[in-house]
C-alpha cells in the first residue's frame, strides 16, 4: 500500500477541478448514465439511484412496488437509496418524479454487475473469437445484458457518457465482449438461470494501464510526479491566450508540412526494396519466386512467425483487372488502415503515401483514372514499433460518387521482406491547441470520461484483461495495477468490489534458444505479484492465459475459456462455492534434490500432469553463470523434479519463462496451466 503524499500547492487548484464531478443545473429530471432502459441493478446492495433536477426539487422515486423519496442538492444532484434486493428476472420500471418533470428506465431487473475493462482482449467481440455461432444460439436463453461505452477521453472527470444497455439475443450478441460474455455465461448457468447478469462493458484497444486511474490517486502514490506533471500542463494551458495559441499551432503546421514533403524519399533512400525496384516486381528477374503469397488482412507474424519481433519494410503487390465502366474516369483508391506507415504504386507511378498513422484507413485519389486491362498495385508497408501489417477493412476502387459500388481488390496478394527502419525521423505533429490530457495514452484520461460517470453505479467486481501496452515495463506495472484496483474501489464507495485479473496469453514465435526470455514473462510476473498485492480483501485473484495464446496473432480467439475460467475464480472466491476449483499451480518452493537436481513444489497441486498427456516441458536450469538450459521435468506426487545436462550446481528455475511459453504444459486436475516463475533455488 503507497503512502499518502500531499500534492503541492501548485497544482492543488487543478487536482479539485479534476476530481470534483459537478452537474449542471437541469430543468428537467435526468438519470445517471447507467440507469438506462434494460439495466441490471445489483441484488443484495444498497443501491443509490442518482441523477440532476432542479436545485432544491423535491423528487420520488418508484420500483414496483418500492417508492422512496429525496431532494435535489445545491448542485441539482441527487440520490434515492433502494434498499438491498433479491435477484429477480421480473421486468420493473424505475422512475423519478418531480415538479420539473420525470425520468424512466423501462425493463429492469436486478442480479449481478461486473465491468469489463481493459485493452483489445477484453473488448474483442464475440463474433470475432472462436464459438460465436454457438454464443449466438443460446444468448437469448440467457437472463444476460451488456452496456457499452464509447472510446472517449477527458481531463477531468465526466458526469456522462454515451451508450446503452442491449439484451442478449442471437441478433446482438455479437457485438458483446466475447470474454465477458462467456463469464456471463457460467455464472448464470452457476447461479441455474435465476439470477441476471449485467456487464458493463468500458474497454478499449490498445490503452495502456495508467490511463485507466484516477488523477488523484496516482498523486496519492509513488506516481506523484507523472500526476503533477499533468496537473501542471492542464494549468499552463488553461492561462494560455487563445490566439496565442492559434498561433504557435499555425507555425507547428508548417514545420510538420515541411518534414513531411521529403519523409517517403529520406525513408527509401536506402531501403533494399527501393534499390531492387521492388515497385514494378513484374520487371525483376525474380518475380513472383521471391516473393511469397499473402492473404490480407494480415499483421507480419501471420506472414511468417519470424516476423513477430520485426520492425522496418514489408512490400505488398497484386495484379488486377479494370473493366471498361471502370477505365479512364477519376477513382479513388480504398485500403484498410495500415500500421504503421505506407506508400501505394500502381504501374510503377506513386499515387499515394501516409506517415506513421496506424489506426486510420486509406483514401487515395487517382484524377485520371486507369485504363482498361491489366494493372499491379504495390504497396510498402512500414512498421517502426509493434504490430506491422494490415487491419481488416476494404480493398477497392470507386468511381466519384458512386461509393456504393466498388471495384474490389481483395484476391491473393504476394509479400517480401524489406530492410529494418530507417534512420529518419518521423514528423511528428503536436497538437498545441488541443488541452493536455485528452491522449488516450495520458494518465486518468479514460478512467475521467469512461469510467467516472459509473463507477459509482453499484457492482459485484470487475475483470480486467490489459497489459500488452506496458510490456517491458514490468517494475511500474506491478506498482500501477494495485494503485488502479484500489483507487476504483475507493471511487466506487465499495472497499470489497472485487478484481479478477487475466494474464497475458502466449504470443510471438516460439524462441529454442531462449528458454529464459524477459517482456511479457517480466509482465506477467508483474500482474501475478501485483493482483496479490491488490487482494487486501480476498476478493482479487488472477486466472493465466499463457495457454490459449497465438504465435501469430496478439488477439487469441479462444475467449470462452478465459471467461470460463474468471468465473470459476468468481464462483469459489467472490461467491463461496467453495467445491469450484479455479487456481493454476503455484511455485511454493524450489529446493536442491539429490545431485544436480531442484525440487519445485506447488500449491493447488492436486492430480499435476502434463497437458495433452505427453513429456513435461517449459523448465529451464541456470548455474551461476547465468545461462538457461532446457530441462527435463518429472512429475512426482504434487512436485515436479527438474535436471539439465551440464548444470551440476544450479542456482535459479523457470517455468513458462518465454513471451510464448508454447513448451510449457503443467497443468492440475482441474485442468488450469501453472503460473509462470523465475525463482532462486534454496538449500
Amino acid at each position: 500500500m503507497h503512502s499518502i503524499i500531499t500534492v503541492s500547492m501548485r497544482s492543488a487548484a487543478v487536482f479539485t477541478a479534476m476530481t470534483a464531478v459537478s452537474a449542471p443545473t437541469h430543468a428537467e429530471v435526468v438519470l445517471d448514465t447507467l440507469f438506462q432502459d434494460h439495466a441490471v441493478l445489483q441484488r443484495d446492495r444498497i443501491v443509490p439511484v442518482r441523477g440532476s433536477a432542479t436545485p432544491g426539487e423535491a423528487l420520488e422515486l418508484s420500483f414496483g412496488t418500492l417508492h422512496a423519496k429525496g431532494v435535489a442538492g445545491a448542485d441539482g444532484r441527487f440520490s434515492i437509496d433502494l434498499p438491498p434486493m433479491a435477484a429477480s428476472t421480473e421486468a420493473r420500471v424505475l422512475t423519478v418524479r418531480g415538479k420539473s418533470g420525470e425520468a424512466t428506465a423501462s425493463d429492469l431487473l436486478v442480479g449481478e454487475v461486473w465491468f469489463c475493462s481493459g485493452q483489445s482482449n477484453m473488448e474483442w467481440t464475440v463474433e470475432a473469437s472462436h464459438e460465436a455461432d454457438r454464443a449466438k444460439s443460446m444468448a437469448s436463453k440467457l437472463p444476460l445484458r451488456s452496456f457499452k461505452a464509447p472510446h472517449v477521453t477527458a481531463n477531468t472527470p465526466a458526469a456522462r457518457v454515451e451508450g446503452g444497455w442491449r439484451v442478449a439475443t442471437g441478433e446482438t450478441v455479437g457485438s458483446f465482449t466475447a470474454v465477458g460474455f462467456w463469464f456471463g455465461v457460467n455464472l448464470a448457468r452457476g447461479f441455474d438461470l435465476e439470477v441476471p447478469i449485467g456487464l458493463v462493458d468500458i474497454s478499449w484497444g490498445g490503452t495502456r494501464i495508467e490511463p485507466w486511474i484516477p488523477l488523484d490517486s496516482m498523486a496519492q502514490s509513488a506516481f506523484k510526479p507523472t500526476a503533477e506533471a499533468l496537473a501542471a500542463e492542464i494549468a499552463a494551458f488553461r492561462a494560455r491566450n487563445p490566439s496565442d495559441l492559434a498561433r504557435a499551432q499555425a507555425e507547428e503546421d508548417a514545420r510538420v508540412a515541411k518534414e513531411c514533403e521529403g519523409y517517403w524519399h529520406r525513408a527509401l533512400s536506402n531501403e533494399i526494396g527501393q534499390r531492387e525496384g521492388w515497385s514494378q516486381p513484374a520487371e525483376s528477374s525474380d518475380f513472383p519466386t521471391g516473393w511469397s503469397e499473402a492473404k490480407l488482412p494480415a499483421f507480419y507474424p501471420a506472414l511468417d512467425p519470424a516476423l513477430g519481433g520485426f520492425d522496418g519494410f514489408v512490400w505488398f503487390t497484386r495484379e488486377f483487372k479494370v473493366p471498361a465502366e471502370y477505365a479512364n474516369t477519376p477513382l479513388t483508391l480504398h485500403l484498410p488502415a495500415i500500421d504503421d506507415g505506407d506508400h501505394v504504386w500502381i504501374d510503377g507511378q506513386p499515387v499515394g503515401n501516409t506517415i506513421m498513422n496506424w489506426n486510420t484507413p486509406r483514401h487515395y485519389a487517382l484524377p485520371k483514372g486507369l485504363t482498361e486491362g491489366a494493372h499491379r498495385i504495390v504497396v510498402c508497408v512500414l512498421d517502426v514499433a509493434g504490430q506491422g501489417g494490415f487491419a481488416d477493412g476494404i480493398y477497392s476502387l470507386t468511381k466519384p460518387n458512386e461509393t456504393s459500388r466498388r471495384l474490389s481488390l481483395g484476391g491473393p496478394w504476394h509479400w517480401r521482406k524489406g530492410g529494418g527502419v530507417p534512420q529518419v525521423a518521423v514528423p511528428v505533429r503536436r497538437d498545441i491547441a488541443r488541452e493536455p490530457g485528452l491522449g488516450a495514452g495520458d494518465p486518468a484520461a479514460i478512467y475521467n470520461a469512461m469510467m467516472a460517470p459509473c463507477i459509482a453505479f453499484p457492482a459485484r467486481g470487475a475483470l480486467w484483461y490489459q497489459g500488452e501496452s506496458n510490456a517491458g515495463e514490468s517494475d511500474n506495472y506491478r506498482k500501477l495495477l494495485p494503485l488502479l484496483m484500489e483507487s476504483w474501489r475507493v471511487k466506487s464507495g465499495n472497499p470489497a468490489l472485487a478484481w479478477g485479473v487475466v494474464q497475458l496469453a502466449g504470443f510471438m514465435p516460439f524462441v529454442e534458444a531462449e528458454p529464459a526470455q524477459g517482456a511479457w514473462a517480466l509482465l506477467r510476473e508483474a500482474q501475478f505479484r501485483g493482483t496479490a498485492e491488490g487482494n487486501s480483501t480476498g476478493r482479487a485473484g488472477m486466472i493465466s492465459a499463457t495457454d490459449l495464446g497465438d504465435t501469430g496473432d496478439i488477439h487469441p480467439k479462444r475467449k470462452r475459456e478465459v471467461g470460463d475460467r474468471l468465473a470459476a475464480w468468481a464462483r469459489c472466491a467472490v461467491y463461496g462455492e467453495s467445491s469450484v476449483a479455479w487456481r493454476g499451480p503455484e511455485l511454493k518452493s524450489a529446493q536442491h534434490g539429490t545431485g544436480g537436481s531442484v525440487v519445485c513444489t506447488f500449491d493447488a497441486a492436486e492430480g499435476l500432469a502434463a497437458r495433452g498427456g505427453t513429456a513435461l516441458g517449459g523448465f529451464a536450469l541456470a548455474a551461476a553463470d547465468g545461462k538457461f538450459v532446457w530441462a527435463k521435468a518429472t512429475i512426482d506426487g504434487a512436485r515436479v523434479v527438474v535436471e539439465a545436462e551440464g548444470v551440476t550446481d544450479p542456482v535459479e528455475v523457470v517455468y513458462a519463462w518465454q513471451n510464448n511459453p508454447e513448451r510449457a504444459n503443467l497443468v492440475n486436475g482441474a485442468g488450469f496451466p501453472a503460473i509462470p516463475f523465475r525463482a532462486k533455488i534454496s538449500k
